[in-house]
């Protein structure tokens, strides 16, 4: 079987194409075929004007084109698509999307930031062995946080702050009390483990050398985060690798994640390789199989 997820972003727009085969001893055999990640950062027009101007739509349009020759040429047997922030705000986000149906065939839904929270958490407990944590995912225009325990999320929220939406300064600062106010209400009452999720966190877990299924001490993700923030944009470009798209959110990214953890009482943090797209895939095989 053959699932593909198109996460359209802030930051950037991706292509996950997976095949999942079932084994001998009942598990599931994940492969994936395809992984792109394009960098048309839509969260710039949509906060910064509200709407997307025509030369982003018009590349939108031209990546779902490209988008749906290769579901047709891996002859994919269900995709699912969905838009987050940037779409939500944009004034005409319905509309460009109704045109690039027309064009591609793709349907796009425009997701709620709770259902970005549920997809997120299919992701993070897919081959993860966890009880209770806090869940923070930081995108490009929001940022969603779950608090689970025995494994189920109980309460989750999805605030307007993330990384291109606070670089650009088109957040509301009273956001930031509402998030401090809701965690320090539902939190736990003992030190518990942060999951982070979203690209910046993945590449601050790079710079800090993380083992596979070791948590980041909160100690080492300060550290880390200020070596990161003292190098100019190009200095983090040569110096890490990243891509300038990358290197110049992640000052605004680090800070919603080390606030929540200090707000929810997180003393370390798992960053596991997973994002929207691959609780996407957990949708779409729940939902065929």
């Amino acid at each position: 079987m053959k699932l593909a997820a198109i996460d359209i972003g802030s930051n950037a727009i991706r292509l996950q194409i997976t095949r999942i085969l079932p084994q001998a001893d009942g598990r599931l055999s994940y492969k994936i075929l395809e992984n792109i990640r394009f960098p048309l950062r839509l969260g710039d027009d949509a906060f910064r004007m509200g709407e997307i101007t025509f030369r982003n739509e018009t590349k939108f349009i031209q990546l779902m084109l490209a988008f749906r020759t290769m579901l047709d040429l891996y002859e994919v047997d269900d995709v699912y698509g969905c838009a987050t922030a940037a779409l939500r705000d944009a004034n005409n986000g319905e509309r460009i999307l109704k045109r690039s149906y027309d064009k591609s065939g793709l349907h796009i839904d425009v997701i709620s930031g709770e259902l970005e929270a549920e997809l997120l958490q299919l992701a993070v407990q897919k081959n993860n062995d966890l009880t209770n944590y806090i869940h923070i995912d930081v995108g490009g225009g929001s940022t969603e946080i779950s608090l689970a325990k025995d494994e189920k999320s109980y309460v989750k929220n999805s605030f307007k702050l993330g990384s291109v939406r606070n670089m650009r300064k088109r957040h509301d600062p009273n956001e930031w009390q509402r998030m401090e106010d809701w965690l320090k209400k539902n939190r736990h009452n003992e030190p518990v483990l942060a999951v982070g999720t979203g690209g910046n966190i993945k590449s601050i877990a790079k710079v800090a050398s993380a083992k596979k299924g070791v948590p980041l001490s909160l100690e080492i993700l300060h550290s880390t985060i200020q070596k990161i923030n003292m190098l100019s944009i190009s200095q983090r470009i040569d110096a890490y690798s990243m891509r300038e798209d990358r290197a110049d959110v992640i000052p605004f990214a680090s800070e919603i994640y080390l606030k929540a953890m200090e707000w929810s009482c997180a003393n370390q943090m798992l960053v596991p390789d997973v994002g929207l797209k691959d609780g996407i895939i957990e949708m779409l095989y729940e939902r065929v199989s």
